[in-house]
C-alpha cells in the first residue's frame, strides 16, 4: 500500500506515537499501532497466520518481551484488512490473514522501519531474558524470576520515557531531575549491597 491517508473510508493513518522513546519503544505502551502494524505486515509477509498465531509469532520474535492483546491486534488487523493491505478468509472458526499487493507494495515502501522494529522487539527480548537469568541466580523460587524481570524492564523503560519526556523541562527542573538520578543511583546501589 503506497499511502494509508488515502483510504477511501477516510479512516486516518497509522502513525507512529509522538511520545516515543528514542528507540522506537512507547513511553505508554510496548509498541505503537503503526509499529505493531508494520510487524504484523512483516511477519504475514512470510506466512499468513490467523490472530493468536500471529500473536505467538511476536511473543517468540521478541523472545517473550511481548504478546499484543487481542484487543489491541483484532482491531488493528481489522483496520489493516478494511485498508486493502491484508485480505481475511475463514478456515474452520479460524479467521486467517494474509498480506495484499498494497500490503505487499507498503511493506517495501517501509522495509528499514519495519526491520528496526523487529530489531528492538529482539533486543528488548534479550534484555529481559538476561535480566531474567540475573535475577534467577538469586533467588530460591525460579517462577518468580520472570515476573520481577518483566517488572524490571518495564521499570527501566518507564525511567527512560520520564527523562525523554523531561528533556524540554526548564534549567531549574533539569537541576532537580539531575539530582534524583543522582540520589536514585545511590539507592539503587546500597539496596544492591544489602
Amino acid at each position: 500500500m503506497t499511502d494509508h491517508s488515502s483510504s477511501h473510508d477516510g479512516t486516518p493513518p497509522l502513525t507512529a506515537q509522538d511520545a516515543a522513546l528514542p528507540l522506537g519503544m512507547p513511553a505508554t505502551r510496548k509498541l505503537s499501532a503503526h509499529d505493531l502494524g508494520l510487524v504484523s505486515l512483516a511477519l504475514l509477509a512470510d506466512e499468513e497466520s490467523y490472530g493468536s498465531q500471529l500473536s505467538d509469532r511476536i511473543e517468540r520474535l521478541s523472545n517473550g518481551f511481548y504478546r499484543p492483546s487481542p484487543g489491541v491486534l483484532y482491531p488493528l488487523l481489522g483496520v489493516l484488512s478494511e485498508r486493502g493491505s491484508l485480505t481475511q478468509y475463514r478456515r474452520g472458526r479460524r479467521k486467517y490473514y494474509r498480506l495484499t499487493s498494497r500490503g505487499e507494495a507498503y511493506l517495501g515502501e517501509n522495509a528499514e522501519a519495519a526491520n528496526r522494529v523487529e530489531a528492538r522487539l529482539r533486543s528488548a527480548g534479550r534484555k529481559l531474558n538476561a535480566l531474567y537469568a540475573s535475577i534467577n541466580q538469586t533467588l530460591d523460587d525460579d517462577t518468580l524470576a520472570m515476573p520481577l524481570a518483566q517488572e524490571m524492564l518495564s521499570a527501566r523503560m518507564d525511567l527512560k520515557a520520564a527523562l525523554h519526556e523531561s528533556r524540554h523541562a526548564s534549567p531549574d527542573a533539569q537541576r532537580r531531575i539531575l539530582r534524583l538520578l543522582q540520589d536514585t543511583a545511590e539507592r539503587i546501589r546500597a539496596a544492591a549491597r544489602d
